[in-house]
């Protein structure tokens, strides 16, 4: 019994040894790089055709395997084994993964300018341009704060480099190569140049109508001329409700401050908002908006105006408590919020004199007035496209000015001085 139980177990190895030697699965090929997707969602197909089979179904932050390269283009390998091809601008390198966690936790310590909204979906971009992948979209109904603007020019967009170097030198060196076999094989016959024309010193010499069908020079791109041919786009760094953060077009956000306000904006861009508290009305409380607007285009800063607005009981309408115009402001606004609510606000400007300054104002309590207390030597706001030093500790915050009888006189020449040089 136990001699035939011997047999039927060698027999059944023999067996499963003859499928494993017959067996014709394809061998797994090497990976040249690693890349992460770039999208919310995507689907990868067989081969390049739009019609071609869907082999599977990925999401933002799924990690693929580089086995080739065609043009822009990359056939990768899921970590389910599918394989197929993709677009390069839709995948992501290591170091935009960990560049996009770090934008995440700068714009979560960063002080939100206002809540926006959108009236159709909108596509939130890992970086300010238009074909870069869309890890995230925001719907009608729901918010996002807005963080910064970057005016952006129209460039093409270059996807990171994907392959790894040594691969990439490798395919380089076959070709080099293969090019010389075929340069080798087949030399070319030298072949002797024809003879000048006769009138060869007339053809030579440039004509009227030459000169003037001739195009003028393109303008140096650091030129001033250049960089106003140059198109751009205005986008904002916003923090949506799942403490993500991207680029979005700025046009394409409506900044949630009641209409019976935003009437006033006289076509100027909300930049940012906030309510700094509330007066009582007929109808209940009535909130108190500050904002900020922009009225011209490609002006390099945020904002060039400052507003409070307060609702009159007795008139049904809002109107204006504080109003300063002429301005070149950059964003953050600082909101300085005290038990009885604001107090006070900063933001950093442009003087007159070319010096960035932090200016401080109070506001009144009951009137919501605002006075500038003081101006503390500044630098410009960094910008958000510019990664922060590696290890680097966050900047301490200027303190401004007391509010003493001295401050209070400067603050009134100065006022002056701005009312009647205007």
């Amino acid at each position: 019994m136990l001699a035939r139980k011997r047999i039927a177990a060698g027999l059944c190895l023999l067996w499963a040894l003859a499928l494993a030697a017959c067996s014709s699965a394809p061998e797994r090929r090497p990976a040249v790089g690693e890349a992460y997707i770039g999208p919310l969602e995507h689907e990868l197909r067989e081969a390049l055709a739009a019609r071609s089979r869907v082999v599977a179904r990925l999401r933002h932050g799924d990690r693929v395997e580089i086995l080739g390269r065609r043009r822009r283009f990359y056939e990768v390998r899921t970590a389910g084994g599918a394989e197929g091809w993709i677009d390069g601008r839709l995948l992501l390198a290591a170091r935009d993964l960990e560049a996009l966690r770090r934008l995440r936790e700068r714009a979560a310590a960063a002080p939100s300018q206002g809540r926006a909204s959108v009236l159709d979906e909108l596509n939130v971009h890992t970086a300010p341009h238009r074909s870069a992948p869309s890890f995230r979209r925001i719907r009608p109904g729901q918010h996002a704060e807005v963080i910064a603007y970057e005016r952006v020019p129209r460039r093409p967009y270059e996807p990171p480099p994907l392959i790894q170097n040594g691969a990439a030198k490798k395919g380089g060196e076959a070709s080099g190569r293969k090019r010389q076999r075929r340069e080798s094989a087949a030399p070319l016959a030298p072949v002797p140049a024809p003879p000048l024309p006769e009138n060869w010193l007339a053809l030579s010499r440039p004509s009227i109508a030459g000169a003037a069908a001739a195009p003028a020079p393109r303008p140096a791109a650091g030129s001033p001329e250049g960089s106003r041919a140059e198109a751009a786009d205005e986008w904002a760094l916003v923090r949506l409700e799942d403490g993500s953060a991207g680029w979005v077009l700025a046009r394409m956000l409506f900044m949630e401050i009641p209409d019976e306000v935003a009437q006033y904006a006289e076509r100027a861009r909300i930049a940012a908002y906030f309510q700094i508290g509330s007066v009582r009305g007929r109808d209940g409380d009535k909130p108190v908006w500050l904002w900020a607007t922009q009225s011209k285009r490609d002006a390099g800063t945020d904002f060039d105006s400052l507003r409070i607005f307060v609702w009159n009981a007795r008139r049904h309408r809002y109107e204006t408590a504080f109003l300063e115009r002429n301005m070149q402001g950059w964003l953050p606004i600082r909101v300085r919020r005290g038990r009885t609510g604001a107090e006070g606000f900063e933001a950093v400007t442009l003087e007159r004199g070319g010096d960035v300054v932090l200016r401080a104002y109070s506001i009144q309590p009951g009137t919501f007035r605002a006075r500038l207390v003081g101006r503390t030597p500044a630098a410009r706001p960094a910008s958000w496209l510019e990664p922060p030093p590696a290890g680097a500790p966050p900047a301490a915050q200027e303190q401004p000015q007391q509010d003493t009888w001295l401050t209070r006189l400067r603050s009134w020449a100065g006022g002056l001085r701005d009312r009647f040089s205007r």
